[in-house]
């Protein structure tokens, strides 16, 4: 028996047989980034059982907005498989056991990682209250102030000149509000 490479090895194992539940998975791995877009690297498919597909995702937030998606997931899903699925189940448990925290790295949230987010470096401190009591116009007034303050450095969006974070410009090329009417 000679030593073989992994490239000639590789070609002669897609070849084996698979039980159909393999070949769904395989269709799946290959198509899973297309369906979800940019939310994928968030999430991990685990297997899939009595038709079923169970998901890893990061976070509990995102495995219920995900759920909300599973019909449109189902259909999208169910044109590429050669057996449809019945439902897809989202689950932020077994992330940690496929990616798991590397030791000294301290655990982002996803909120913190938003381009809406602004750095601790470009934020204004908002101003204070001085009185406890204020009517609510006082309050607004004295809300509005502190906004418009904290703005004021923030570049402008190319499309309809308001303060945006630099984080969405930077990603949509827009304010998150003009990128979702586009």
């Amino acid at each position: 028996m000679d030593f073989q490479s992994l490239n000639q090895i590789l070609p002669s194992l897609k070849v084996m047989e698979r039980s159909l539940q393999q070949k769904q998975f395989q269709k799946v791995m290959e198509f899973w980034e297309e369906l979800l877009g940019v939310v994928a690297i968030k999430t991990k498919p685990l297997y899939i059982e009595r038709e079923i597909l169970y998901v890893a995702t990061s976070s509990a937030t995102l495995s219920q907005e995900l759920s909300f998606r599973v019909p449109q997931l189902l259909q999208k899903l169910n044109h590429l498989l050669p057996e449809p699925l019945d439902n897809i189940r989202f689950s932020a448990a077994q992330w940690h056991t496929y990616y798991p925290q590397k030791s000294g790295q301290t655990e982002k949230n996803d909120w913190q990682e938003h381009p809406s987010m602004i750095s601790r470096s470009e934020k204004q401190p908002l101003l204070k209250s001085t009185h406890k009591n204020q009517n609510p116009q006082t309050t607004f007034e004295n809300w509005a102030i502190a906004v418009k303050t904290r703005s004021q450095g923030l570049p402008l969006c190319p499309q309809c000149q308001s303060p945006t974070p630099p984080g969405e410009i930077q990603r949509w090329s827009v304010c998150a509000i003009c990128a979702t009417k586009q």
